[in-house]
């Protein structure tokens, strides 16, 4: 099962982008984009970057971690021709989530995250490549959190080295494995514990995710994406 929605929230448009899509048929990829560079700019760039990756890796013969990182520099060599060409800074953050018969392959650039739920728990959380979990991760203490919060260090901005995927696998999937991918308009206004909380609490994961999206249209200052993918 899968539930979607994406939103341009109070920005003037909408710099998210969504696939959900069969690379052939036994794998899917679930992918949300996040763009960066002012608003017209930045749409682009998240449509340019979620679609190459999708063709690239609709042309491979076994997906990897390894593939997986090709087609995210592919999508930044793209990138990089478009913001020479227009004179501009532009990019975009990542997470997807490709699943193939019972296994599941994790890939995130920066700050959109994801979540693996089995059984009402909270299995996996992705770390975010921002600068101030890289802060935390170096022992420092931060007085200013809001400050570094929507820095991010790693992102598809036509540079390879900051485009270094982290990768997740996840083994044996069972039925009713739940998969979410969100950007941060989304996680900004409610974390993985209150996301988990709540589908545990509502009738139906259509319930959960309309209401997820009620209370970003709501306090969500930015886009706000999220893709919901129920094992089967």
């Amino acid at each position: 099962m899968l539930y979607s929605f994406s939103n341009k929230g109070k920005r003037k448009s909408n710099q998210d982008y969504l696939i959900s899509k069969l690379i052939n048929p036994e794998c899917s990829l679930h992918i949300v984009v996040d763009g960066m560079g002012g608003y017209e700019y930045g749409e682009m760039a998240s449509k340019l970057v979620a679609e190459n990756i999708y063709t690239y890796l609709s042309t491979v013969k076994e997906i990897n971690e390894k593939e997986i990182q090709k087609a995210v520099n592919k999508s930044n060599l793209i990138i990089k021709q478009k913001s020479d060409d227009f004179g501009a800074k532009i990019g975009a953050t990542l997470a997807g989530v490709i699943i193939i018969h019972n296994v599941a392959y994790l890939f995130w650039v920066g700050d959109v995250k994801i979540i693996f739920i089995r059984d009402n728990e909270i299995i996996f959380e992705s770390h975010s490549h921002t600068l101030i979990n890289q802060m935390i991760d170096n022992g420092n203490v931060i007085n200013r959190i809001e400050r570094y919060k929507h820095i991010v260090t790693r992102s598809v901005s036509g540079n390879i080295k900051d485009g270094m995927i982290s990768f997740e696998f996840i083994p044996n999937l069972i039925d009713d494995d739940l998969f979410i991918i969100c950007s941060d308009g989304v996680s900004d206004v409610i974390n993985s514990y209150q996301i988990n909380n709540l589908i545990k609490t509502v009738a139906s994961k259509q319930e959960a995710i309309s209401q997820i999206e009620g209370l970003c249209s709501l306090e969500s200052r930015d886009n706000f994406s999220m893709i919901m993918v129920q094992n089967h």
